[in-house]
């Protein structure tokens, strides 16, 4: 993040001329296609996570996100950026990716080996957003957020949680199936797709998805450490978590919520897509189907009494929805 203002705008616009007037013989650049050529409008978010982050430090404190022995847990985080941002960045002391995907963290890794969190690169006006990196990056290594793969549903992982003596083995045996169905999971072009030998299709019209591209293949013994695959460890993360987000979390939205309230811990989202075909039973309190962005921000508004909403500094759905410590809620 640059601490100078720059004027964009024209850039922008030159670079989206140039790229629809170079024709060619098929049309166009590939490039420009796949990022102006469809129906949504080019959205300019390249530091939407540090946008997040920043929200997250102003809003909880560092003292709450940084507390000794709890954990921040990320729902839908995708490769993890937002996580190892809190982690490295801001000092959060365990954070927990909860996702299907692998994580794939070369870009943050790149950054911080060229000096980009240096305090020197950042300048006094953002160097107090990056209390991790206050001595300098040269000194210390990078950390990986801890990782639970698997698809996040609120209800189960409660269960899971809550599992007495009697129902222990049960629940890791729950665990352990659906950290194997996360890994047979094919992500694609196209959307995902499941296969019962645990394979995943790689045809030549869906390329994969889930690979890794050359600097996290030389960090794959950091991705395979950061998978929480014990249980026990995965149960004892979740009992410590002080505060559950979602960056864009899609399905995850009201999973979120319902675990937070059922834990009595704050939750933070900026949801994004409604998928009112997924979830028809969701119904504002004056009796209408949520089937809008406006009307998603308002169901979970009405989730919880407590539940506040601004805007985040991003272009696009920039909505963000959470609540306070209960130490600290608006009275």
């Amino acid at each position: 993040m640059c601490a100078f203002l720059h004027n964009d705008d024209q850039k922008v616009k030159n670079v989206y001329t140039a790229k629809n007037n170079d024709s060619g013989v098929n049309g166009g650049s590939s490039l420009a296609k796949r990022r102006w050529g469809g129906k949504r409008n080019w959205v300019r978010n390249q530091h939407k996570n540090s946008v997040f982050r920043i929200f997250l430090m102003q809003t909880y404190g560092l003292d709450y996100l940084t507390k000794e022995n709890s954990t921040l847990i990320d729902v839908a985080g995708g490769k993890g950026e937002l996580s190892w941002e809190l982690t490295n960045l801001t000092g959060v002391k365990d954070c927990v990716v909860i996702d299907p995907r692998p994580l794939n963290l070369g870009l943050c890794e790149t950054k911080w080996e060229k000096g980009m969190f240096e305090p020197k690169r950042t300048g006094p006006v953002f160097s107090k957003w990056y209390p991790a990196c206050k001595d300098g990056c040269k000194l210390q290594k990078w950390k990986w957020p801890l990782h639970i793969r698997c698809f996040f549903d609120s209800l189960e992982f409660l269960k899971f949680m809550e599992a007495g003596e009697d129902g222990k083995q049960v629940a890791n045996e729950w665990y352990n199936s659906e950290l194997k169905k996360a890994k047979s999971i094919s992500w694609t072009t196209k959307g995902l797709s499941q296969h019962e030998d645990g394979e995943s299709h790689n045809g030549s019209d869906e390329p994969k998805m889930n690979h890794v591209d050359a600097h996290a293949t030389s960090n794959e013994n950091e991705r395979s450490k950061s998978e929480i695959n014990n249980p026990d460890v995965a149960r004892n993360a979740l009992a410590r978590c002080n505060l559950i987000i979602g960056f864009h979390p899609d399905q995850a939205a009201g999973e979120i919520a319902d675990f937070a309230m059922a834990r009595n811990i704050p939750w933070c989202i900026v949801p994004c897509c409604v998928y009112s075909d997924l979830f028809p039973r969701r119904r504002l309190s004056n009796g209408f189907n949520v089937k809008s962005y406006e009307q998603l921000i308002q169901w979970l508004l009405e989730k919880d009494p407590s539940a506040n909403v601004c805007s985040l500094d991003l272009e696009g759905r920039s909505k963000v929805v959470y609540t306070l410590p209960k130490d600290r809620q608006l009275q």
